[in-house]
């Protein structure tokens, strides 16, 4: 075999190796810093299922280090094909580029709400679980099929379930409430 014949070989194999990886499992991420709609103190992680875009994003609030230096970031994203489930772990991580010049850090502890985006190449995955790693390393697990159930059901009033579908899902569940009530959510007829 001759050279060109080799490289054209060698950068044939390597395309349709590249298009076989991108077609399956995460292809992208990123996190962005962002201010609320409204104070949401006291709700937990929201983790979205966007099939439109084939992606998944992940709301929350963290703490993190200096506020000068430090930033939330993803530590790892792992995605398992054969159980149909992701894990991502959120952390604290130094934007600092030069680490021995930690000493010009503010000594503050900050927070942040943030937005998590992982993209897909093609389905997204039934499970997602989110591991916040601060003190408590809290966890949330997210079933993709039990959340639509949750978001698309009607729920008595101040229920458990009408709560968390409140913060889990607000703009779908006030869709689907306006569209039962009569085009006017229940709490605004008289």
């Amino acid at each position: 075999m001759n050279r060109r014949s080799f490289v054209g070989l060698l950068a044939g194999s390597l395309t349709a190796m590249a298009g076989c990886l991108g077609r399956s499992g995460v292809t992208g991420s990123n996190v962005e810093h962002i201010e609320p709609r409204r104070n949401r103190e006291q709700r937990p992680t929201i983790v979205a299922f966007d099939e439109a875009a084939s992606a998944v994003h992940i709301t929350g609030h963290m703490v993190y280090g200096s506020s000068s230096c430090d930033k939330v970031g993803i530590s790892s994203t792992t995605y398992d094909a054969e159980a149909n489930s992701l894990r991502i772990v959120m952390e604290s991580q130094s934007k600092n580029p030069i680490p021995f010049l930690s000493s010009v850090c503010t000594a503050n502890v900050a927070g942040t709400w943030y937005r998590a985006t992982v993209q897909f190449a093609d389905e997204l995955p039934q499970k997602v679980t989110v591991v916040e790693q601060r003190g408590s390393n809290e966890k949330r697990v997210v079933n993709r099929h039990e959340q639509q159930q949750l978001c698309t059901t009607n729920h008595p009033p101040d229920s458990p379930d009408a709560k968390e579908a409140h913060w889990t899902c607000p703009e779908q569940y006030v869709a689907n409430s306006v569209r039962e009530c009569g085009g006017l959510p229940e709490s605004t007829r008289g």
